[in-house]
């Protein structure tokens, strides 16, 4: 896509802190239709260390004059999610699309309030929700979509860690997990089943960092689905986490293991010869080679490329602010259900 006469997107960062650094600009070197612009963060020596490494032009302490004297096409605003719900309007309400990091607020009311403020100034934001972005899910996606698979009948979903602690202020272990990391499941969950219509759930505690939610969905597709997650059964917070999801047509299936493998049973076998000895398999599983950029394996690359070439009209679609919101919405329901023993309906 590279070429010297084709038009490149201007963008800006707002924060340059430890997310940004490791798993964001990383990625700038790697897209020529980005133009890094400048970067703002309220330490300028991070963000002098930040414009050397990745050729940011220019570095701001103050927001608002970055936004008033430069040209931008897209802001990068990346932070704990409180504060990105602090400063995103600055640059929503100047028209300019934003790049916020998941979720992109604490509560799905803060998380509509900002996708109004977009669409009240003719613009929209992106959020950070990679996994779409993730080989592995990105061929799922394809392979449901096609006649072979047939209609989407269940997602199950499993994620596991280690402990998980209340961050951001919020009030419990078992608030921040739901907020600040399972909502990256509730985002994927929806990506394949589409909105939820209802949930009903329990929870167990083990210890107060420690503990596990168990979901029953039902889409408003009329599909189901079944969450398990939870911060038991491994032995550290973000070093040991297994993730898997399973989705089942009509005779058909997928299981994707760890954002790395894919296995697909079709309906119809890849011979005649045999048709006794058991299911026929179709595999994806990269060798060392396919992995030793995980940016771009788990979508990190992915999302970072797309809102660089949605800013100037050369993409479409992806995770949006509404989709943060329903993110956090069934993160909420989940919740209530836990609390109520009811079925929540959204």
């Amino acid at each position: 896509m590279a070429g010297g006469s084709e038009r490149k997107a201007r963008l800006a960062f707002i924060g340059c802190g430890g997310f940004t650094t490791k798993s964001i600009f990383p990625n700038i070197p790697r897209i020529p239709r980005i133009d890094l612009v400048a970067l703002c963060d309220l330490v300028r020596e991070r963000a002098e260390r930040s414009a050397r490494n990745y050729g940011a032009r220019r570095v701001y302490v103050d927001m608002e004059r970055m936004l008033d004297k430069e040209e931008l096409d897209g802001v990068f605003v990346i932070g704990p999610a409180p504060q990105q719900y602090e400063l995103a309007p600055a640059v929503l309400r100047r028209g300019i699309p934003v790049y916020v990091e998941k979720p992109s607020a604490t509560t799905s009311a803060h998380a509509r309030e900002l996708a109004e403020i977009a669409e009240e100034h003719g613009t929209w934001g992106q959020v950070g929700f990679m996994k779409r972005f993730a080989y592995v899910y990105r061929m799922a996606k394809d392979i449901i979509a096609g006649d072979e698979f047939g209609e989407l009948n269940i997602v199950t979903c499993h994620f596991g860690q280690g402990q998980y602690p209340a961050i951001w202020g919020m009030e419990s272990a078992k608030r921040s997990m739901l907020v600040g990391q399972l909502v990256h499941l509730f985002d994927l969950t929806r990506f394949f089943g589409g909105d939820v219509a209802s949930v009903s759930a329990i929870y167990h505690e083990a210890e107060e960092e420690r503990f596990a939610f168990l979901a029953n969905l039902r889409f408003k597709s009329g599909a189901v689905g079944q969450l398990d997650l939870n911060g038991l059964e491994t032995a550290s917070d973000f070093r040991d986490v297994r993730e898997w999801v399973k989705l089942v047509g009509l005779g058909s299936h997928i299981i994707c293991e760890e954002m790395q493998r894919l296995r697909w049973q079709p309906r119809t076998d890849w011979t005649d010869s045999i048709p006794e000895t058991g299911r026929y398999l179709h595999t994806y599983e990269p060798a060392w080679t396919g992995l030793r950029d995980a940016r771009v394996n788990y979508g990190y690359f992915g999302e970072v490329e797309h809102f660089a070439l949605k800013c100037i009209g050369e993409a479409e679609g992806g995770p949006d602010l509404w989709d943060s919101y329903e993110a956090l919405r069934l993160g909420e329901a989940i919740h209530d259900s836990t609390e109520s023993g009811e079925v929540v309906e959204l």
